[in-house]
């Protein structure tokens, strides 16, 4: 198994290349009575030896982090380790955010169509809807927002691929190839250790977060039933000659229709046209409860997004600065006499 993996045939040249050059600076040293010399091929002949073992072990070492990995999490989506999972709780939220987008755009177009409904009496004009400009202002921004929020899960989606294609296959083999050298043995040390970081903790830290996917979805259902609700549909143009037209959507949108609370013919020949018989329509009010549920689900969804990847990253850095500090050090005789 470990020989698939890249580097690996380049590390175990170097390691025993490294041994051998130990072993001839220890010789050196003590043909010569060079003390320092022959220390110094002494700590090296120790870094080879422990690189010599992390190499032996790196297909263990990979299986142990993909089974913490896929232990530390609970699983949402799919069977795996917390990469396998996070990328698959994405690949869904991206769907259903981008669903999300498309319904509000409709309630935005839609909410733009009677904002600007002006009816002309020749002595006075009215606008019955012009007050929801503020709601129209709501509306667009949000639909800015959650576009940036789609453009942030897209962004978590190519950075967790990244990290499932590169962190265990590539970075922690050359990590591993550059601490068996003296010159680049903190760069070795700091690539195992981002690895093992990204591979393990950015992915498992994400998905400890709720998944905002109901509240999205919980959302996008709500402006589907307005958009797709005939009470609140775009009178055809060819139904405005009929004198009715404009006022019964009005009285209907306003609720004066509903429940027979309007005695008028008209109103009554609207709501039996249309099945309104005994249903209520509130137009407004539909539209605050859907602007409700929008913030709620891009709250959830900015958390999930971008403030918990942020966390995540953060605490990555710190363990990858401790560790990676820890293997690109001088593990030699001394720190196991410490120990």
């Amino acid at each position: 198994m470990a020989e698939q993996y890249f580097g690996m045939a380049v590390a175990v040249i170097i390691v025993t290349a490294s041994i051998v050059l130990a072993g001839i600076l220890i010789g050196v040293g003590r043909a010569f009575g060079y003390k320092r010399l022959e220390n110094f091929g002494m700590q090296e002949l120790v870094q080879s030896v422990i690189n010599a073992a992390i190499i032996g072990a790196l297909a263990s070492v990979i299986a142990l982090i993909s089974g913490i990995s896929a232990s530390v999490v609970t699983e949402q989506c799919t069977t795996g380790d917390a990469p396998a999972q996070l990328a698959c709780v994405l690949s869904g939220l991206k769907t259903s955010i981008f669903g999300m987008l498309q319904e509000a755009i409709k309630t935005s177009e839609l909410l733009g169509y009677y904002q600007s409904l002006v009816l002309n009496f020749n002595a006075f004009t009215i606008q019955p809807f012009v007050n929801l400009n503020s709601v129209s202002g709501v509306l667009s921004s949000q639909i800015l927002t959650i576009q940036l929020l789609l453009i942030l899960t897209q962004l978590n989606a190519q950075i967790l691929d990244f990290v499932s294609q590169n962190a265990i296959i590539i970075l922690l083999p050359l990590g591993l190839v550059l601490r068996t050298l003296f010159a680049t043995r903190r760069a070795g040390g700091f690539m195992i250790a981002l690895a093992i970081g990204l591979y393990l903790f950015y992915p498992s830290l994400v998905l400890i977060f709720p998944n905002p996917e109901p509240e999205v979805g919980n959302a996008t259902v709500l402006m589907q039933d307005f958009t797709n609700n005939s009470f609140y549909a775009t009178v055809p143009i060819i139904d405005l000659n009929d004198n009715y037209a404009i006022g019964g959507k009005l009285d209907i949108m306003a609720g004066r229709c509903s429940g027979n609370v309007s005695n008028s013919s008209a109103c009554a020949n609207m709501t039996e046209t249309m099945g309104m018989k005994n249903k209520t329509a509130d137009f407004t009010g539909d539209l605050t409860v859907i602007t409700q549920s929008n913030s709620d689900a891009i709250a959830k969804v900015t958390l999930y997004s971008a403030l918990a990847p942020l966390l995540s990253l953060i605490v990555t850095f710190v363990f990858v600065k401790e560790v990676g500090a820890v293997l690109g050090s001088e593990i030699g005789l001394g720190t196991f006499s410490a120990i």
